[in-house]
């Protein structure tokens, strides 16, 4: 089929029934290559955070604060506490900023009977207003503390070159009953939906830090497969492929399909969600561990709630403690190899560079959620073959865009 519509960048899809099943699946990226990384050769280390953040237009801030750690990792550079948390609360912004568009208008149209967001505008205007009431609480906090809601410029690494003050962060939260309201109704709303039903066993796999809270800023990666690993080895364990019929390429561990994204997140650390997120879990009897493809959008909707109560927390423990207006932390003298990996909305992003004795870069290498989900994505679409088998042309076509749209894949982001 020709592009699918609903979601981020341009792809198409090709599948073949036979018999009944799906025996032949491909997703097609139809994205050109923009060659950031070739870009990035020769540039400043200081440039990579503000280049990066070009490759998308939805998650530009995760970009940008992978980018960031992975310098000061090629830097020698360990930032403050502080900056680390004003860091965790733009990347809350980035998820709610995300999930709440994908949501309401990618996701939600599917289930309402519309064709496209502008449909639910007008014949869902409460539901359509609630994405941008959440979105404009993301936007806040990232032009609060990021400096403008998209592509943020006052992260850089070592710190923060403008930190907010108090008064801009409690502007934040002005409303955020209202905020906690809505988030709270946005898992009912999509807990309650009817999905496709596929069942299939895969891997997952997520950041996982042993700490108190939920892990999207730093840690070791970690899969159900019982493989653990340290960002700085992933080579040993994340292998990419081209294939002839994309741009995008394929990641796998170790040769295994793998899912990463907020069901693989939740299904891993599930443990370290917050008290009111695990309170709702209980109320709503939500499943324990999520199997099914299409849970992704319960389990974005889950973290929509978790990340619009934690940012509240995170602006309290700010207010609180006051800012430090210290300047950003210089890089030693010597510079090297940097690694890093944070949790993007659709799951894990790795950045890599190699610097040289002036700082300046000499290699790139970003892998993508999108590129590590792709291929469990085709063996999902061969997995829906018995809920095809019965279908028309039209509502075969509708329930793999369905199933695509349940990923959330970033085409965008697979060929930077």
């Amino acid at each position: 089929m020709d592009a699918v519509p609903k979601i981020e960048g341009h792809a198409a899809f090709y599948t073949h029934l036979k018999s009944g099943r799906v025996d032949k699946a491909k997703i097609i990226g139809l994205e050109n290559d923009r060659f950031v990384e070739r870009i990035l050769v020769g540039r400043k280390y200081f440039e990579a955070p503000v280049i990066t953040s070009r490759i998308c237009g939805i998650c530009p801030t995760i970009h940008n604060i992978t980018s960031t750690r992975a310098i000061e990792d090629a830097c020698g550079i360990n930032p403050s506490f502080q900056t680390k948390t004003l860091r965790k609360l733009m990347l809350c912004g980035q998820m709610i900023q995300s999930h709440s568009l994908h949501l309401y208008l990618l996701v939600l149209p599917d289930f309402m009977g519309v064709g496209s967001s502008f449909e639910l505008q007008k014949e869902h205007p409460k539901l359509f207003q609630n994405a941008i009431y959440l979105k404009q609480y993301a936007d806040k906090i990232l032009d609060v503390v990021g400096g403008r809601a998209v592509h943020p410029i006052s992260n850089v690494p070592g710190g923060f070159k403008q930190k907010p003050n108090l008064a801009s962060l409690k502007t934040i939260i002005e409303e955020i009953d209202k905020l906690e309201e809505i988030a709270r109704d946005t898992v009912i709303l999509f807990h309650n939906f009817q999905y496709p039903s596929i069942t299939r066993d895969i891997i997952y796999c997520a950041l996982n830090f042993e700490s108190n809270e939920y892990p999207i800023y730093e840690g070791d990666i970690k899969s159900t497969s019982r493989i653990k690993f340290n960002p700085q080895n992933y080579k040993n364990f994340i292998y990419e492929e081209l294939r002839h019929y994309t741009k995008a390429k394929f990641g796998s561990l170790k040769g295994e399909e793998l899912m990463v994204g907020a069901m693989a997140r939740i299904n891993i650390n599930r443990k370290y969600l917050l008290k009111e997120t695990h309170e709702l879990i209980t109320t709503l009897g939500i499943k324990k561990y999520f199997d099914n493809p299409f849970d992704n959008v319960i389990a974005q909707a889950l973290e929509n709630y978790e990340f619009v109560i934690k940012s509240k927390k995170i602006i309290e423990g700010l207010i609180k403690r006051g800012i430090d207006g210290k300047d950003p932390v210089k890089p030693a003298q010597k510079f090297g190899l940097g690694v890093a990996a944070c949790e993007a909305p659709r799951g894990i992003l790795i950045h890599k560079y190699d610097l040289d004795n002036n700082g300046n870069i000499e290699s790139c290498d970003i892998v993508t959620p999108t590129v590590l989900n792709l291929n469990s994505l085709e063996l999902d679409m061969k997995n829906l073959g018995p809920l095809l088998k019965d279908k028309n042309n039209q509502e075969k076509i509708q329930t793999i865009e369905m199933l695509i749209r349940a990923y959330g894949p970033c085409i965008t982001c697979a060929t930077h």
